[in-house]
């Protein structure tokens, strides 16, 4: 879409849809009005300054121009077009105040200090819309999301192919230099893939960037990129006069709700809040803000982090209202499924946070979602991760669930066998599952022959050399092969002893896997004597990895196996006793009577024998399974 040059300085600084003098009311950040070209009762016409200057738009009937075809349709409908467009320049050219200030006339990028990169801006926003119109593959992703070209066009959303030249070619057109294309939107040539622009206003409505936008991305990533270096801390939408703005995560978030006519909605595009956002947003009139989040994994930290927020929010007299909303829900998909006046009752009915308040709220969504997912778990699944060769003992646990799992043996070696059958069989039943397994008193080139060798079903020592027999050696290349692949696949890691164990790295390592793999296990080979302790400067190396490890247990809430000795006072091997409070539950596995008999026990669950059952031995790969 070109913009008339003859037109451009009536369009962009003087005309506004109130000189047509016709009942106009806020809806979102547009205007909207009854449309005078097919159903006069109807409230389907927007106006909307999206592309620089202010348009109409009917969602309905599609009629679209700038003010000056409205008027020369509205009210000169009869005239031939040269006639009526200059009926309708002199229309509203005659409804401006006599005094004006003399820069008045002046376009913003005039106007403003570094003027140039907002007319750089404004050409490559009504640029992307245009390729959006002719693209259908914007079309399409847009569709996806609800959204029409139609309604795009509203808020200047547009189409980047990533190929610069079609639009170096546009502006030199326009009278902009090459030069000046690159310098103020420096990162175009950084990002050459398709994306879906956005155009972003300070509260003044000049623009300030252009976002883009991945049309397939991964869920776990931010997938917006800043194609002009500026400030990152302006609230996407920012509006002047906004005494109640609502807070929310993602661009398309604030674009339905201000598309369904929420008003002062904006978003921090997947950026942690901060005190610089609320600073802007009381600039613009903000008494109060609510905060809507979407669930994250990891809930504890998730709180804290908007206790952060209610501290920040009150320490600059502003009210604060937090929402958490239901597992897998976003606002955009809210609104399109039950409508603006949903979130607008939620917000209303939600307390205004105090810190006493806030710990209410969040305890009374986890009660609700704890119910909700217990009543929608089947009776006959199970709630935690499979195991196929252990299948008594899974049924007897449910599955693997979060919780801290303390494993011994007699003979002693024997915990190291069972954790690593315990490792195979899950990454084997739960394709989604990734394990880290830690081992602190085994070289990690053993554990690659003890998992080859019981996925072979073959001896340690059969798989650390050419074999007589080839078949041996075609199953050692082939179970080779999938122990790389689970690698490859990021499903299976395995770390060797550090010398010192650093909770805070070693947690914020995990925490970072976990955002990538929330089907998280780890398993740690060689915690001996466990013990609970909150100094940091113990002398004793296992008490201090003990410590770590519930550190990690208690942060992550993710299965958690720690192998090692039982003993008691006198140095002696022992089963499990009651001073392992802290574990979830007990695996102990003792070779008795030529039998091998694993007991799982918890003092915490309340039951104190989970389960007890014999267990079987490959006497080739040493393999475990239940008899």
């Amino acid at each position: 879409m070109l913009i008339d040059q003859e037109q451009a300085g009536l369009m962009r600084s003087k005309t506004h849809p109130r000189q047509l003098g016709i009942p106009l009311n806020r809806w979102g950040r547009n205007l909207i009005a009854c449309c005078p070209f097919h159903a006069p009762e109807e409230n389907s016409l927007f106006f909307y300054d999206a592309l620089g200057y202010w348009r109409y738009r009917c969602l309905q009937c599609e009629s679209e121009g700038d003010l000056i075809e409205f008027v020369m349709r509205n009210r000169f409908n009869g005239m031939d077009e040269i006639q009526a467009r200059a009926e309708a320049l002199d229309f509203l050219g005659a409804q401006e105040p006599e005094q004006q200030d003399p820069l008045q006339d002046e376009h913003p990028w005039i106007k403003e200090i570094g003027g140039e990169k907002s007319k750089v801006l404004d050409s490559f926003v009504r640029y992307c819309h245009w390729a959006a119109c002719k693209s259908p593959s914007s079309a399409e992703y847009l569709a996806s999301r609800g959204w029409s070209i139609g309604q795009a066009q509203l808020y200047g959303i547009g189409y980047y192919s990533g190929d610069p030249e079609p639009f170096v070619s546009y502006c030199m057109l326009s009278g902009i230099e090459r030069h000046q294309i690159s310098f103020y939107l420096d990162n175009l040539e950084a990002y050459r893939e398709p994306r879906i622009t956005i155009p972003a206003r300070n509260s003044k409505g000049l623009i300030h960037s252009v976002y883009g936008r991945l049309m397939e991305d991964d869920g776990k990533s931010n997938p917006y990129v800043s194609y002009a270096s500026g400030p990152s801390d302006i609230p996407f939408n920012i509006q002047a006069e906004n005494e109640n703005p609502i807070i929310v995560e993602g661009l398309f978030d604030a674009l339905t709700a201000d598309l369904a006519g929420i008003p002062g909605v904006v978003s921090t595009m997947f950026q942690e809040l901060t005190e610089s956002h609320l600073l802007k947003l009381k600039a613009c009139g903000a008494e109060s803000v609510t905060l809507l989040l979407r669930r994250e994994a990891n809930r504890r930290e998730q709180e804290f982090r908007i206790q952060r927020y209610l501290k920040m929010a009150e320490s600059l007299n502003l009210k604060f209202k937090s929402i958490v909303l239901p597992k897998d829900e976003t606002v955009d998909h809210l609104v399109c499924k039950d409508g603006a006046d949903q979130i607008l009752s939620l917000i209303e009915q939600t307390e205004i946070d105090t810190v006493h308040t806030h710990r209410r709220s969040m305890l009374l969504q986890d009660i609700k979602e704890n119910y909700d997912n217990a009543m929608g778990c089947p009776p006959d699944l199970n709630v935690g991760y499979a195991l196929n060769t252990f299948p008594r003992l899974r049924q007897e646990i449910d599955g693997i669930q979060s919780g801290c799992f303390y494993v011994s043996s007699s003979p002693f070696g024997l915990k190291t066998t069972l954790l690593t059958s315990l490792a195979l069989d899950l990454l084997q039943s739960n394709p989604q599952l990734k394990i880290i397994y830690i081992a602190l008193e085994t070289p990690r080139r053993q554990i690659f022959d003890r998992m080859v060798a019981m996925m072979t079903g073959s001896s340690v020592l059969a798989v650390r050399k050419q074999n007589a027999d080839e078949n041996v050696n075609e199953m050692t290349l082939q179970a080779t092969r999938d122990l790389m692949g689970y690698v490859r696949d990021n499903r299976l890691e395995i770390w060797e002893d550090q010398p010192l164990f650093d909770n805070t790295e070693l947690l914020k390592v995990l925490k970072d896997e976990q955002k990538d793999h929330p089907d998280l296990i780890v398993i740690i080979d060689g915690i001996d004597h466990l013990k609970i302790t909150d100094r940091p400067d113990l002398s004793d190396i296992h008490e201090r990895r003990s410590s770590v490890m519930l550190d990690i247990y208690k942060a992550l809430d993710i299965p958690l196996f720690l192998g090692g000795e039982l003993i008691d006072n006198n140095g002696i091997l022992v089963g499990p006793r009651p001073y392992l409070r802290d574990s979830d539950a007990t695996y102990w596995l003792e070779s008795k009577d030529g039998k091998l008999t694993l007991t799982v026990n918890s003092q915490r669950l309340g039951n104190n024998n989970l389960y007890k059952g014999e267990i079987l031995i490959d006497p080739e790969s040493n393999r475990m399974q239940e008899a």
